[in-house]
């Protein structure tokens, strides 16, 4: 027995040194494993054996050109290997579902969109599935698993989709459902905590322990990284947006009786009703035409959107006043495809008060991934758990640590 609680105790080392060194890497880019060790505050000797089994099972390679400093032997820089594996992100929206694969240092590799006109759980999971077969089949990445995030009450820990009100989703157990589909690890989170993770990960937020993300869609909320890591709350629900109420008002009611919801006045939906009332799109076209419309240089759609932004600004005022990040990014509709953070920053700036809301100017920042944001960011909820538990899915990983 002690045997066995000593052999799990090393497992468990090893793989939080594994852990360790691929995040490092991933942060730094190529490295000198003397540097490495130095960086991690980790023996030479251990990084040259843990590298040696990481590059053996395809997570780590070394780089082509060797490090020269002065005299002596040349470095041999190591990197994470961006050839031999990949996860695949889902995003489920209202009519769309985005589908990314992307390899282990978070670059986009390819990218479906598939149009689905029904809400219904089981179509959009079959359909979802197709998605995933098809990247599987055209790309030589081996997947190591599905990441998959909506809008709404994402329980990350059960899997379960509690409620996700534009899609009319009521315990859905989007996880099991969609495993049973593919056949691969699947892990799911709301799609504003998949925003945040990859932000952190290898967007605009790098290298920034607190921050939060803003989302404004046909979901409007928000993810909140503190301290490094992703706050979920007590029961999964941290970030709901959809009724805080902001300046502005909409023409329709929303579900608890308000008409100043954050969602209602500055939603995709409320976005899309007015273009309709205003003659900029037809009653079967969506907010995505008014991007179209503004990119093509439409005076009024481009005011409309200003004007959404606008109200962006004055709610992100209210966050930093209340939560005091060191930067927020803004993502969904308002920063692309047709960047309106300038307008953003500027209401906000004009809410801060100055002595404790700063610069502005310097504290909201569009999302890096632009259009690709929300497939990406799906895929990040995998990509950060291959991160912190490597053996986990990479099995050759422990044959060569034997």
């Amino acid at each position: 027995m002690k045997e066995l609680m000593r052999s799990a105790q090393l497992s468990d080392v090893r793989q939080q040194n594994y852990s360790t060194i691929m995040r490092e890497l991933m942060r730094s880019g190529p490295t000198a494993r003397t540097d490495l060790a130095s960086a991690i505050g980790m023996s030479t000797g251990s990084v040259t054996r843990l590298t040696g089994a990481l590059v053996r099972a395809g997570l780590v390679r070394e780089a082509a050109e060797p490090m020269t400093r002065g005299m002596g032997r040349p470095k041999v820089p190591v990197a994470i290997d961006d050839s031999t594996y990949g996860v695949i992100g889902v995003h489920f929206g209202l009519h769309r579902i985005n589908t990314c694969l992307i390899d282990l240092r978070g670059q986009l590799v390819a990218e479906l969109h598939a149009t689905e006109r029904t809400t219904n759980l089981r179509p959009l999971l079959r359909g979802a599935a197709r998605s995933v077969r098809k990247m599987i089949d055209s790309h030589d990445l081996t997947v190591l698993g599905v990441g998959a995030s909506t809008g709404g009450w994402v329980d990350s820990s059960s899997g379960q989709v509690h409620t996700q009100p534009v899609l009319g989703w009521q315990e859905a157990p989007l996880a099991e459902a969609l495993h049973d589909l593919v056949g691969l690890p699947v892990l799911v989170d709301s799609q504003v905590r998949a925003l945040a993770l990859a932000e952190h990960w290898f967007g605009a937020a790098a290298g920034v322990d607190n921050f939060i993300h803003l989302f404004v869609g046909n979901v409007v909320g928000a993810g909140f990284v503190f301290n490094g890591s992703p706050y979920r709350g007590a029961h999964s629900a941290a970030g709901g947006l959809d009724h805080l109420p902001v300046a502005g008002r909409s023409g329709q009611t929303c579900v608890c009786g308000s008409r100043r919801c954050f969602a209602m006045v500055a939603g995709d939906l409320e976005t899309a009703r007015r273009a309709r009332a205003a003659g900029l799109i037809t009653d079967d076209q969506e907010v995505y035409d008014v991007f179209a419309l503004a990119v093509a240089g439409n005076p009024q759609a481009r005011r409309l959107l200003q004007d959404r932004a606008g109200v962006v600004g004055t709610a992100t005022a209210t966050l930093i006043e209340l939560l005091d990040p060191e930067l927020v990014v803004i993502g969904g509709g308002v920063s692309a495809p047709v960047d309106h953070v300038s307008v953003v920053r500027d209401a906000a700036q004009d809410r801060l008060a100055a002595r404790r809301g700063g610069d502005a100017t310097a504290r909201i920042l569009a999302s890096a991934f632009g259009p690709h944001a929300l497939g990406i960011a799906a895929g990040a909820i995998m990509l950060d758990a291959v991160y912190r538990s490597p053996e986990t899915f990479v099995p050759a990983l422990t044959a060569t640590a034997s």
